[in-house]
């Protein structure tokens, strides 16, 4: 028994003898290698579980560093990574843009060399053409460009996955030089040469219609639509105008404060115009400043591209009694940005706070739902006066 006893504690010793050998030969092995590697410069040290974002860059950058086949553009490699950990918040209207998207961002809201399209993010869709031209006069109308058209390249570039900022900035350029664009229709890929041309931007359009029905029309809110506004609401009384139609139909929004202006002339004074809350759950509410101007039966034209600023105005006339709504439901952008400048060289867009109507109802990734609901006749290739049922419907309204 005794020796049975011997025999299987010797057996024991031989097999920790054997594992503690390989153990110690691998740990040997390990080591070695890591000092080969570390004297070949390819050794590269694990930051897994570091709270430091730039210790992970550092990493990244050494991999690359040691194994890319090209040349790296430190510059490029920041500005990605800036906008990257930014995307990461989530929220689409909260980006950090570089130099140039800034720039582009400033100088959209004047005149500028371009196609002459105002692009959107569409859910679902892409950057989308939603006002498709400012004009028929425009190079995208010239050559057949067309609203709901998705933009898919510009010059050979694959920029579906592209924001907004972006893709107009590469539409831009010199005067008369040329871009190729490439759109999706339906199911067809089309592609247009087109001659950027200077674009006047945002161009409030107003005229006479029938029975002395004044008809306002405007793509943006800029600094001074507040005031283009007025005058054209001025204009259109001293000839006549009876009552109003306010086409915010592809109005995808601007300046808020305009669309407050233009509110104040609809409403009596000290009254509740907009709501902001911010992450806190503060909240501060907008009034009116001055009296009513504008005393006759309204219509607001809106679709699903009006968002935003429009959808602030849209808001206040509905909740208020003031306008009749046509169309169909609006984009549902409810939330306000700050924009920081001079951030890393760019500029930090940040959503700092979510709108409510007068009557504290939400817009947020819900819309305004119209009082008169109308479908656009899609199967229309060219739309007149005549054949906009929407248009039509308010123009009816207004006739009762």
């Amino acid at each position: 028994m005794e020796d049975e006893n011997r025999k299987y504690q010797v057996k024991v010793k031989i097999i920790i003898a054997i594992v503690l050998t390989m153990l110690i030969t691998m740990c040997v092995s390990v080591f070695v290698y890591d000092r080969y590697l570390a004297s070949k410069g390819l050794l590269i040290n694990s930051y897994e579980g570091s709270k430091d974002v730039s210790d992970s860059l550092d990493e990244l950058r050494t991999i690359l560093e040691a194994t890319y086949k090209g040349e790296l553009n430190s510059d490029e490699m920041k500005q990605a990574a800036l906008k990257g950990y930014v995307e990461g918040v989530g929220d689409p209207y909260t980006e950090y843009m570089t130099r140039e998207e800034w720039e582009d961002l400033q100088t959209s809201l004047s005149d500028f060399v371009g196609i002459g399209v105002y692009l959107s993010e569409v859910r679902g869709s892409g950057i989308t053409v939603v006002t498709g031209t400012i004009s028929e006069e425009t190079p995208a109308a010239k050559v057949g460009i067309k609203p709901g058209d998705i933009i898919k390249e510009v010059n050979s570039e694959d920029v579906s996955t592209k924001g907004v900022e972006y893709v107009s900035s590469k539409v831009k350029g010199p005067e008369g030089s040329k871009v190729k664009v490439k759109v999706l229709r339906g199911e067809d890929e089309l592609t247009f040469d087109v001659e950027r041309a200077a674009i006047k931007v945002y161009e409030i359009k107003s005229e006479m219609l029938e029975n002395n029905i004044g008809y306002i029309d405007f793509d943006s809110f800029t600094d001074t639509s507040a005031d283009e506004f007025e005058n054209a609401y001025k204009a259109l009384k001293n000839k006549g105008a009876k009552s109003l139609i306010v086409d915010l139909r592809d109005n995808t929004g601007g300046y808020v404060q305009s669309a407050l202006n233009i509110a104040d002339l609809f409403v009596n004074k000290d009254e509740k115009l907009l709501i902001t809350e911010d992450k806190d759950g503060e909240r501060t509410i907008n009034y009116s400043k001055h009296g009513k101007t504008i005393n006759m039966p309204v219509v607001v034209l809106v679709n699903e591209y009006s968002a935003s600023a429009s959808e602030i105005l849209t808001g206040i006339l509905k909740d208020y009694d003031v306008a009749t709504i046509v169309g169909t439901r609006t984009y549902g952008k409810g939330v306000i940005q700050n924009v920081y400048p001079k951030v890393l060289g760019g500029a930090l867009k940040v959503t700092t706070a979510e709108y409510f109507t007068p009557k504290e109802n939400k817009i947020h990734k819900v819309g305004i739902e119209p009082d008169e609901e109308v479908q656009l006749d899609k199967t229309i290739d060219t739309l007149t006066r005549e054949n906009d049922n929407q248009l039509q419907k308010a123009i009816d309204l207004l006739k009762k």
